[in-house]
């Protein structure tokens, strides 16, 4: 199917999830509301797969390469664990199926290191991050932002959670926005302490089994304290790499580069950009050889170098939705698009933009293109 940017009545807005619990009831709350989307989004899924991954394989191989992160979940997050369980008894599928669709990024990894990306489509490419301290900032506020990229088709099952965990004896209730697509624990966010994250993919050659990034994610997300946001990242047993870039309301934040098994603390100050490709020395032997398979990537961290630079100090959300909506290097830029005639389902573009303002605690949110779409604010209240 050849995809076309007129988006049909799923997707005319913004899906808000309204959920409260925790573990297991909650995620059955999200199945069964999402149950019809939910299965078409698995069934779609594994028939994309079996397409772009150049060697014969089949659902049940697909889903065998997942289980095998079953025991680092969890040991990792058990109520976690639970709320996977819930979702996929609330959709009517099978735990190994939400957790197919729950690693989709680790399942970008299914391929022989000989053969770098070239068991997946070659017109990949990925998100753009962004993360501003106050002193870069026009109204010395804290903000995360970034393009989602994926194939077209997983912008019709985008949705945001806002989430409810009750009180419980001394701990106080507690709240998250995460955004996600229908099935999966969550992708980026932030919660009502003031600490957000947003990421970056990353092809790391030691990649294993071990902790998917939504479980850090939504781990991540369940902190108080930055310091522990960190831990939940940096020392999980993680599966693959990833970026992540991630900040506090009190205007500290942190890109943290990492592989599977090696992490690297990126310096910056006031303002830092992200893209594809490793930038830390010590993790540069650790890329997958051809993943990236144009120039794409390094074009996009220029882009977003020379905004930092030219903005610095007076970077606010306007300025944030102007950049996540840039063209240069169109149509693999920040604001990615496909070319006429690609196909929806093995090519890449923007899916969402999110802004997170973590002094305001609120998330800017556009479903699908920015330079076309209108951005959506969900707050706590």
């Amino acid at each position: 199917m050849v995809f076309s940017e007129e988006r049909d009545d799923f997707m005319a807005s913004l899906r808000i999830l309204e959920l409260t619990g925790e573990g297991r009831s909650l995620g059955q709350a999200h199945g069964e509301t999402l149950r019809a989307p939910i299965q078409e989004f698995l069934s779609r899924a594994i028939e994309v797969h079996a397409q772009n991954i150049q060697v014969k394989t089949t659902k049940e191989a697909l889903l065998g390469f997942c289980r095998r992160h079953l025991s680092a979940l969890l040991t990792y997050s058990p109520t976690l664990y639970e709320e996977m369980a819930g979702i996929a008894e609330g959709a009517a599928l099978t735990f190994d199926e939400i957790l197919f669709l729950n690693s989709f990024l680790e399942l970008e990894d299914l391929r022989p290191l000989a053969y770098g990306a070239q068991l997946l489509a070659k017109p990949l490419w990925g998100c753009s991050t962004f993360n501003v301290l106050p002193q870069a900032s026009a109204e010395k506020k804290t903000f995360l932002a970034q393009t989602y990229d994926m194939e077209p088709y997983y912008e019709r099952y985008n949705v945001i959670l806002k989430i409810l965990r009750p009180a419980s004896g001394a701990l106080p209730a507690r709240r998250e926005i995460v955004y996600t697509v229908a099935g999966v624990l969550g992708l980026n966010g932030l919660n009502d302490r003031g600490l957000g994250l947003v990421i970056n993919k990353l092809v790391a050659k030691d990649a294993r089994p071990g902790v998917i990034y939504p479980f850090i994610v939504r781990e991540a997300l369940r902190q108080d304290r930055l310091g522990d946001a960190f831990g939940a990242i940096v020392f999980a047993p993680r599966a693959t790499g990833l970026n992540y870039q991630l900040s506090s309301a009190e205007g500290l934040g942190f890109c943290l580069e990492l592989t599977a098994g090696h992490y690297a603390i990126l310096p910056f100050t006031g303002a830092i950009a992200h893209t594809n490709h490793f930038l830390a020395e010590s993790n540069r032997p650790f890329e997958t050889p051809n993943w990236l398979t144009h120039g794409g990537s390094y074009v996009r961290r220029e882009v977003a170098n020379r905004f930092i630079a030219e903005n610095y100090g007076q970077i606010d959300a306007r300025r944030l939705k102007a950049v996540l909506s840039d063209h240069v290097n169109y149509p693999k830029s920040v604001c990615a698009h496909l070319t006429p005639g690609e196909i929806e389902t093995t090519a890449c573009a923007t899916i969402m933009a999110v802004i997170l303002d973590l002094s305001e605690k609120v998330m800017l949110a556009c479903s699908g293109n920015p330079c076309q779409g209108n951005f959506e604010t969900i707050a706590f209240d």
